[in-house]
């Protein structure tokens, strides 16, 4: 009689065991790898329950467990405005207590900013945004930039050509040799470079 209490106990605590580890029952927490989200709109999707991750997060978890030996399907129910998300290894099979092997990879969208430059009669003039530049030579009449959609931009003025002097239409600062605005969603118009014998 002990023996068989010890057996149904034992029997009892395989089970509890067992359901804590998948055998029964939703436990995974079904996760997804984020990179390079910088744009809130995205919306992941995996059945039926859909997932919004906003912008700079990288991990995303639904909420939906999923079940040892569940069959998984993530799909992209909406882009994020002004980016492109493609999913990685968004089909499985839930195998393991958190299942992550899905990974999304997001690329905001770039756009050229142009400008137009008048009187640039001689070489050296230099322009810089960040890390890019550009150096225009005589005769030129534009500057162009990509730029990521929505992103603030500033455009300086790194060298001024001989015997001239340009400046940025609009310019905040005093010698005219900076300009700032927001990326808009297309191709987009910088201020007018105007520049003059010194």
């Amino acid at each position: 009689m002990k023996n068989l209490y010890l057996r149904s106990m034992l029997a009892a605590a395989c089970a509890a065991t067992l359901a804590a580890c998948g055998g029964s029952g939703g436990n995974l927490y079904l996760q997804v790898q984020v990179f390079g989200l910088a744009k809130d709109g995205l919306i992941l999707q995996n059945d039926g329950e859909r997932l919004p991750v906003t912008a700079g997060l990288s991990t995303a978890v639904f909420t939906k467990l999923v079940k040892n030996d569940d069959r998984y399907d993530i799909t992209i129910a909406q882009q994020p405005k002004g980016a492109v998300c493609t999913i990685i290894n968004g089909v499985g099979k839930a195998s393991s207590y958190s299942v992550s092997t899905a990974q999304v990879n997001c690329k905001t969208n770039t756009y050229l900013l142009r400008g137009t430059v008048t009187g640039l009669s001689a070489d050296g003039l230099r322009l810089v945004m960040g890390s890019n530049g550009t150096t225009l030579l005589a005769g030129a009449t534009a500057y162009e930039f990509s730029v990521d959609d929505g992103a603030a931009y500033g455009i300086s003025i790194l060298a001024q050509p001989t015997g001239l002097k340009c400046r940025f239409q609009g310019s905040s600062s005093a010698d005219g040799s900076d300009t700032v605005g927001t990326m808009g969603s297309a191709a987009t118009t910088a201020a007018t470079l105007d520049c003059t014998p010194q």
